[in-house]
């Protein structure tokens, strides 16, 4: 029963690969330990997690934008990448309008940059909806996962989007690093964490004031895309390892055959002895008993 259990108990790690623990009465219960905290980028990354940087920082976005409720067209929607001396145009990837909603995507340059979308049709647009996209890859121990967020921004009130309106965007790395049963070569996994800063109160306005302010011949979104100085740090290890299991499993054997084996020599040495010591001296005409055929013997000869 016990070598069972160590078994199912090792193979309740990782975490997140493994179902119900069904032979505990606590169902929950994992070989596994967690540690979370925040580190800084400035600090030098251990060779180990390099790979894992590098994949997070070659993974390319894409930008995903739409504008919910809006007659807008995609013939009046340019996407243009601000930086300290010129704005670039972006080329658009994909631009649809179907049933008042206009979606578009773009691939970006970089990962901090700043982003213009402005649409040159004056059109009042009642929510937006921003995404970054990425694909995965992978290398022996390493794990960068496929980016996929969408994070929607509307007035619960129904208000309409204000013609001037900004978006901070704050990246940041998390990784997670899960150590092996056995060996020492950690698996590695890696996904970008979305923060966004903005204020609803700002973006949009009631329709009297929509009027009153709607002083201009567009519409523009700007987001503000940035790492963070800083990055999530998940650590999982093992509570008990392969070898430790092992070795405490052929310990916890030896043990039992010892106990068994000093249980049997106490017996046959000593409480044999003592017993049949007392038996003989509270009962002493049942020592004196001679065997029938022993004593037949003894008569023939």
């Amino acid at each position: 029963m016990a070598y069972a259990f160590a078994i199912l108990y090792l193979n309740q790690y990782p975490s997140e690969t493994v179902g119900p623990s069904n032979f505990a009465c606590d169902t929950t219960i994992r070989n596994a330990n967690f540690e979370t905290n925040l580190q800084a980028l400035a600090v030098p990354i251990p060779s180990n997690q390099q790979i894992i940087f590098d994949l997070l920082n070659e993974q390319n976005f894409t930008l995903y934008l739409q504008f919910i409720n809006t007659a807008a067209t995609c013939a009046g929607l340019t996407i243009s990448q601000v930086t300290d001396s010129a704005t670039i145009s972006l080329s658009l990837l994909s631009c649809s309008l179907v049933n008042g909603t206009l979606l578009a995507r773009v691939l970006l340059p970089e990962h901090d940059l700043q982003i213009t979308a402005t649409l040159s049709e004056v059109q009042v647009v009642g929510g937006i909806m921003l995404g970054l996209d990425g694909p995965s890859a992978e290398t022996e121990f390493c794990l960068l996962k496929e980016l996929k967020f969408r994070q929607p921004f509307y007035s619960p009130s129904g208000e309409t989007l204000a013609q001037a309106v900004t978006i901070t965007m704050g990246l940041t790395k998390a990784i997670n690093e899960t150590e092996p049963l056995s060996g020492s070569d950690s698996f590695f996994e890696g996904i970008w964490y979305p923060t966004f800063k903005y204020s609803l109160s700002q973006m949009f306005l009631s329709a009297d004031t929509y009027k009153m302010a709607a002083k201009l011949t567009s519409t523009t979104l700007t987001i503000n895309i940035a790492e963070t100085p800083y990055y999530i740090k998940n650590y999982q290890a093992p509570i008990a390892k392969q070898a430790e299991v092992i070795f405490r499993t052929l310990l916890f054997a030896s043990l039992c055959l010892e106990i068994c084996a000093t249980t049997f020599i106490i017996c046959k040495l000593l409480l044999i002895p003592i017993y049949k010591r007392i038996s003989a001296h509270l009962c002493p005409t049942f020592t004196n008993i001679v065997e029938p055929e022993y004593e037949m013997k003894l008569a023939h000869h």
